[in-house]
């Protein structure tokens, strides 16, 4: 188990913009796998900047147009990718922060770009937009990092934030720290409380799940130090996008071809199928290498025309499309026993049913592994579940009935409250801001 590097503090939320332009700036980025926000302290009052139109949120999503145009980012990426604009989407880039890939080149928009230049571009997006809303220059930010980039390897974790670090050093921020993103969440926690809670910190998003068990309330917000609140910290690479690659292989990817046989009756290899199933393994499958290996599989094929539609499906680039409407059966899952996924966007005629009890089967081995993490914390912070107060949920995928059902087993006797599930870690990292910069400036 890892222990926060970084105290806990509370710091009074105002209402209200209109901050003098002149008093100094600090700012929060939570950039997430799937979705990524940015919070705002000026003159004490802490805001979460609107990103995208009236959003707070922006889709960590890019798209380059292929006649070498501006790169778009959000909701304007995907829907560029989605109405045919020709070009490149990439999402979940953040997925590949502790691989060597983030240091690789790849063709987007006319010329061949490194993954880092690519997120440099995205978080320079944010800081601009940030600086225009509230009229001041960015120059320091506390970012977001999961509790483990990677799982069971502290060098290339260690690594991974170093990357991270230069990323936004490349977008203009100049002075740069990290905090835990469930300890962030704690922090929006509390400065709602006016009791003393033992809380849960559920934080699971796209692709991290981050528990902490902290001790927070009104009593507790002014202490100089709070290391001896943070009981315990530790996390794992599952989250949303783990959920759909999952749905994905149990409902889409058989009518693709997955569960077909060679001509000498072998299942058909796995691997394509896991990263058209895979939000940022989709944009890696297209090269011509790929391509020769795909028609020897689709020549050793029993039921060509099966995986046909596979081959189809990457010449057109609609694995994107296809990606979207599982997250979105995912989604729509969570409030209805079954879903039809409509594919024929992408695969004419085609459509799929899928159902809670598929989907429920299809995630056990996340599941069992989210379940190990919450015992393995809880152990942690040498306290009895039946001492957790409450469990604050945050992260989209905490939303999820199966982990809710999860949690709720595992910590009996708290009660759950389900924060902002996508601007929690990003006001919280803001909180951070303030507290540490304004620290630095005080000494």
């Amino acid at each position: 188990m890892t222990n926060s590097p970084n105290a806990l503090v509370h710091v009074a939320t105002q209402q209200g913009l209109g901050y003098p332009a002149q008093m100094k700036t600090v700012c929060g980025i939570d950039f997430g796998t799937s979705n990524s926000t940015i919070a705002v302290v000026q003159g004490g009052k802490t805001v979460l900047v609107p990103v995208e139109g009236t959003h707070t949120t922006i889709p960590s999503a890019i798209f380059y147009p292929a006649d070498g145009q501006a790169p778009l980012y959000g909701r304007a990426a995907t829907a560029a990718y989605t109405t045919g604009e020709a070009g490149r989407l990439m999402r979940s880039l953040k997925s590949i922060l502790g691989s060597d890939l983030i240091s690789e080149k790849t063709a987007a928009g006319g010329q061949f770009r490194t993954f880092e230049s690519i997120l440099v571009g995205f978080l320079s997006d944010l800081k601009d937009k940030a600086e225009r809303f509230c009229g001041a220059t960015l120059d320091e930010v506390v970012m977001g990092r999961p509790v483990h980039f990677v799982d069971g390897n502290d060098a290339v974790d260690a690594r991974a934030e170093v990357k991270l670090g230069e990323i936004a050093r490349e977008a203009g921020f100049r002075t740069i720290a990290f905090q835990f993103e469930p300890i962030a969440a704690a922090l929006s926690f509390e400065h709602t409380l006016r009791t003393h809670e033992r809380v849960f910190i559920s934080d699971i998003g796209g692709g991290t799940a981050d528990f902490s068990i902290v001790e927070v309330g009104p009593e507790r917000r002014l202490r100089a130090d709070r290391a001896g609140d943070i009981l315990a910290n530790d996390g794992i690479r599952v989250g949303g996008t783990n959920l759909d690659m999952r749905l994905s292989m149990a409902a889409v990817m058989p009518h693709l071809g997955s569960r077909a046989k060679t001509l000498k009756g072998r299942e058909l290899p796995r691997w394509p199928f896991v990263d058209l199933a895979t939000w940022h393994r989709i944009h890696t499958i297209a090269t011509q290498a790929n391509f020769m290996t795909l028609r020897q599989i689709l020549n050793d094929c029993a039921e060509p025309e099966l995986f046909q539609r596979y081959v189809d499906v990457v010449k057109a680039g609609s694995g994107h499309a296809i990606a979207g409407r599982v997250e979105q059966a995912k989604i729509d899952l969570s409030h209805t026993e079954e879903v039809t996924i409509d594919l024929t966007g992408a695969i004419a005629g085609l459509t799929v049913d899928a159902s809670t009890a598929l989907f429920e089967t299809a995630i056990a081995g996340e599941l069992e592994r989210l379940g190990d993490a919450i015992c393995a914390t809880v152990a942690a912070s040498a306290q009895p579940a039946e001492a957790i107060t409450t469990v604050f949920l945050t992260g989209g995928t905490s939303a999820v009935p199966a982990v809710k059902r999860l949690l709720s087993e595992l910590l009996p006797r708290a009660k759950a409250i389900e924060g902002d599930l996508f601007n929690s870690v990003g006001f919280g990292l803001a909180l951070e801001a303030e507290r540490r910069f304004a620290q630095k400036k005080a000494a």
